[in-house]
């Protein structure tokens, strides 16, 4: 079963479930960005994030695909020449090839085993996949030809599955406070039971 979300409550979420499983500030919020900008384009991101977060923290593992989508964006290495083995959820790097296509003024395109992402210099993208959300990929980032691409349309709501959206919620409320007798007494959380 899946519902719609505003994509402000699934960046928010993401970027929680993130903190929740142990990733720093830092990369929790640019889950959180990435997932709205995956699933604002209709590709499964939340589903992408739980797999990466049911890894475990990425900590100095190679293979996360946050880490290595910031490096790409941030110019820490290479974009065009870029490859890496065993990329967990390689998918959420996508935005960041696309961020750094937009910073450097230049088409990048994204490849792993049966899928193949180009983003223009201007936002503009074109994908053939079909493997579009695997756990795991070798991924290759090159240099596109500039040229006319489909836009891919940007929607203002957010489809996900309802049992994506629950386990994220799941991770996220590692995040919150422990109830206590003094939160009790003055009406924090009142209204709720035990089995909310």
């Amino acid at each position: 079963m899946t519902a719609f979300w505003s994509l402000n409550e699934i960046e928010a979420l993401a970027r929680k479930a993130a903190r929740g499983a142990g990733y720093d500030w830092g990369l929790a919020e640019e889950a959180g960005q990435a997932v709205r900008w995956l699933v604002a384009r209709d590709f499964r991101g939340a589903d992408a994030l739980m797999a990466a977060l049911n890894a475990g923290a990425p900590s100095e593992r190679s293979d996360c695909s946050l880490a290595t989508g910031c490096a790409l964006s941030d110019g820490l290495v290479g974009a065009v020449g870029y490859s890496a083995t065993d990329v967990i959820s390689p998918l959420l790097v996508l935005p960041f090839v696309a961020w750094a296509a937009e910073r450097q003024r230049t088409s990048m395109c994204l490849t792993w085993e049966g899928a193949e992402f180009l983003v223009g210099m201007d936002g503009a993208l074109t994908w053939r996949a079909q493997t579009v959300c695997p756990d795991r990929a070798d991924i290759a980032v090159t240099g596109a030809a500039s040229g006319p691409l489909a836009r891919a349309i940007e929607g203002h709501r957010a489809l996900v599955d309802c049992e994506t959206f629950a386990a994220l919620s799941d991770f996220a409320a590692r995040t919150y406070a422990p109830s206590t007798e003094a939160s009790r007494e003055s009406g924090a959380g009142a209204g709720l039971t035990d089995n909310d």
